[in-house]
């Protein structure tokens, strides 16, 4: 090498130099801040941890008895769908809108960013789209919406993160299951379903598109609301995937061709509401507001949608019918027409104007106004429902008031209320139970009972119509639910006794051992009430009532699963004796009206009528169910005259249980061994023979059964004792005890 050539090579070397410091100490200056800006921004950026754990937020379904979604609860209405389930077209049709460079890129489109930066240096416009799916990912888990060139770098990083922790497959299936399309719905499967009512692998092409398409503007091109923008979007989507080679030009023309179509939004029906709300405060109180908003849920109810269904219809339609009725009276009873100078027909069509306008110039003493009585002024009705399955405890349908919109107290969980009559089958079932038969006698007569604590002080309880009927058997006493042969069975067979076995019928409230508490005098719930009744049907035997089948999350492992809860309550002999019993109840009694309707599937249950027509009640079973219905008023007011547990309660599970066993066929109450029948002579408790000329059937337990034939003197001694008894029964006996009637301690 000559000494020239040695001159021009160190010139070279020199000037390479030069160039590398020049153009070396930016890039070195800009690694070192780059390198800095990670550092500051590194706690603001997604973990490891947090990247190997994305928990999106799922949908909690709830599912009738029949697996049917009845109902669901979310704060993101997500349903994830697996990529391998993804029809290919979806990300197909993603990709060839949002991110062409998906499958080669690692989180970000540097031939992207120039164009972008270049639009807002010259046209000042805010920084645009250019995002990759990675960023977009990025951005909706960690990073947020904001529009700033510190997001940008953030949504950059976790795009990066992202790309390194997971495969193009997993990234496109968190995609496509975490953005948002409108109307409340996150992520492709559920805005399929919510949009075309079906499953993401059963929409067409071109409904692919349109969901594709909504990506830019969710809500600006929803098919149901924007049925025209999403169309013009989605002439878009399929023009870019023909473009791409994701489809052929055939199924371009044929995709466009096809209408938008999409299924009105109606969400859920509100069916069942004060059922799922009980679900909802059950779930929400033992595995707290995560599992149940966010965590994918499976839920299996107990719910019939067809019973439920039936209960919603049977109330609405009696109660209506009930309303209009009080509209009548009251209405005539406050002289609405004189004052108003209208006809009370066109009162009662009005009355929801006119009411109000009278009660405020007529009623309200601030303004003089006519003074009624409280139980006369008309007022709004509430009723509760409940029907479980016998031999499970299955809560099949539930209604806790006439509008849950209006209001969500549940009256058939949570409103205690004095049952009245519908007690007395507890203190039957205690006689029962201690030896009696439906047979034995007990004379309806008046009686006084001193109060223990103050002996100036009495109680002389009486009978619904003030009347008395003498020497009567239990098993009539308690068809004709007169309250003087409960009370005195009561004591008979022991008060304490009674709060026992009304304990293990499984009441909760509290129970004092006093005469009344044989009339109902106690406060129950209508759940407690129609589970305690399950004890008559099940022969003997409480099933603690549940509302969930079983719970599991969402890739299927089982939570929870309900485990039968028994308790043995009576002897199977006391109990079908019991059932018996109430069969007449419904048959000639005052729940009359089920047979009377036509209803025939075996059945009995009680009616109950609280003081001044305040509550009204009626539980009864079937072989398969058994139904609780309260009618009443919130403010615990007296309904008016006439609202009885049989005239207002029965009606409705008339009603429900003649769907609920529509398909069902005939099934009869199973006699246990020890029970047998008898001949005896009516009126008395020996078996009939050719002096008696009155006879029935009645059933015993083999231990009870009569062994002895009537004889004269058991006849003539019957006769004597119904003639004492009747001469109660006189008019000034029965205005007498009208005015000592309120007189209880």
């Amino acid at each position: 090498m000559n000494k020239s050539q040695f001159s021009e090579m160190l010139k070279f070397n020199r000037g390479r130099t030069i160039a590398a410091a020049i153009l070396g100490v930016p890039i070195f200056l800009g690694l070192i801040a780059i390198i800095a800006l990670f550092a500051s921004m590194s706690s603001s950026l997604p973990s490891l941890e947090q990247l190997e754990n994305i928990e999106p937020k799922l949908i909690t379904k709830l599912f009738d008895k029949d697996s049917t979604l009845a109902h669901e609860f979310f704060v993101e209405k997500r349903i994830w769908k697996p990529f391998e389930e993804i029809p290919l077209r979806v990300p197909q049709a993603v990709m060839s809108i949002e991110d062409r460079k998906f499958q080669s890129h690692w989180g970000m489109n540097l031939w992207a960013l120039p164009s972008v930066v270049l639009e807002k240096i010259l046209k000042g416009t805010k920084l645009r789209g250019a995002s990759t799916l990675s960023q977009q990912l990025a951005k909706n888990l960690f990073v947020g919406a904001e529009r700033s060139y510190v997001r940008k770098i953030k949504e950059v990083m976790a795009a990066v993160m992202i790309e390194q922790a997971y495969t193009k497959d997993e990234i496109m299936e968190f995609y496509l299951n975490q953005v948002y399309l409108g109307g409340g719905a996150y992520g492709f499967e559920a805005a399929s379903q919510q949009y075309f009512g079906t499953t993401l692998d059963s929409i067409t092409l071109s409904q692919t598109a349109i969901l594709a398409g909504m990506l830019q503007r969710p809500e600006g091109l929803r098919p149901d609301l924007k049925p025209k923008a999403a169309d013009a979007r989605r002439r878009v989507v399929l023009h870019s995937m023909c473009n791409a080679g994701y489809i052929s030009q055939e199924e371009l023309e044929e995709s466009l061709a096809e209408p938008v179509i999409s299924q009105k939004q109606t969400g859920n029906t509100g069916k069942g509401a004060y059922f799922v709300e009980e679900v909802r405060k059950y779930m929400e109180k033992r595995y707290g507001e995560s599992s149940l908003y966010s965590e994918g849920v499976q839920v299996h109810t107990t719910l019939d949608k067809t019973i439920q269904n039936a209960v919603e219809f049977a109330v609405d339609s009696v109660i209506s019918n009930l309303q209009e009725n009080l509209k009548y009276r009251h209405g005539r009873t406050m002289r609405m027409p004189k004052y108003l100078k209208l006809s009370i027909d066109t009162i009662v069509v009005h009355w929801d104007s006119l009411y109000p306008l009278f009660k405020k110039e007529y009623l309200d003493p601030d303004t003089g106004g006519i003074r009624f009585p409280d139980s006369l002024r008309y007022r709004k009705l509430q009723a509760a429902a409940i029907v479980i399955e016998n031999e499970t405890g299955a809560i099949r349908a539930m209604l806790g008031g006439l509008d849950y919109k209006l209001s969500k107290f549940n009256r058939a969980v949570t409103a205690t209320r004095q049952p009245g009559s519908s007690f007395k089958p507890f203190v039957y079932a205690a006689a029962m139970d201690n030896g009696a038969s439906p047979s034995d006698s007990v004379t309806d007569q008046p009686i006084t009972i001193p109060d223990p604590l103050d002996m100036t002080k009495i109680w002389r309880p009486h009978n619904y119509d003030f009347k008395f009927s003498g020497k009567m058997s239990y098993r009539r006493a308690l068809y004709l639910s007169k309250n003087l042969p409960a009370i005195q069975i009561g004591q008979r067979y022991g008060l304490r006794n009674i709060v026992n076995y009304a304990r293990k019928f499984g009441l909760k409230s509290p129970l004092s051992a006093v005469p009344s508490l044989t009339i109902g005098s106690i406060g129950a719930t209508l759940m407690e009430m129609t589970s305690a009744y399950t004890v008559f049907p099940n022969g003997g035997t409480r099933i603690e009532p549940y509302y969930i089948e079983s719970m599991s999350t969402k890739n299927g492992e089982l939570i929870e699963k309900n485990m039968k809860e028994e308790s043995i309550v009576l002897r199977p002999t006391s109990a079908y004796l019991m059932v018996n019993m109430l069969k007449d109840v419904n048959i000639r009694g005052t729940a009359s009206k089920v047979w009377g309707s036509g209803f025939h599937h075996p059945s009995g249950g009680k009616t109950g009528t609280t003081n001044d027509y305040t509550d009204a009640w009626y539980v009864g079973f079937t072989k398969k169910y058994t139904m609780g219905v309260w009618v009443g008023i919130d403010s615990h007011i007296p309904m008016g005259r006439g609202h009885t547990g049989g005239d207002a309660a029965t009606p409705i599970w008339i009603k429900t249980m003649k769907v609920a066993h529509e398909k069902l066929p005939i099934q009869h109450f199973t006699m246990p061994k020890g029970i047998t029948s008898a001949t005896i002579c009516k009126g008395t408790q020996k078996l009939a023979n050719d002096l008696c000329s009155e006879k029935e059937s009645e059933i015993f337990t083999l231990k009870n059964r009569p062994s002895e034939y009537v004889n004269p003197k058991d006849l003539q001694t019957n006769t004597k004792s119904s003639s004492r008894t009747n001469s109660f029964q006189s008019g000034n006996d029965r205005k007498r005890d009208k005015k000592r009637a309120r007189k209880v301690f």
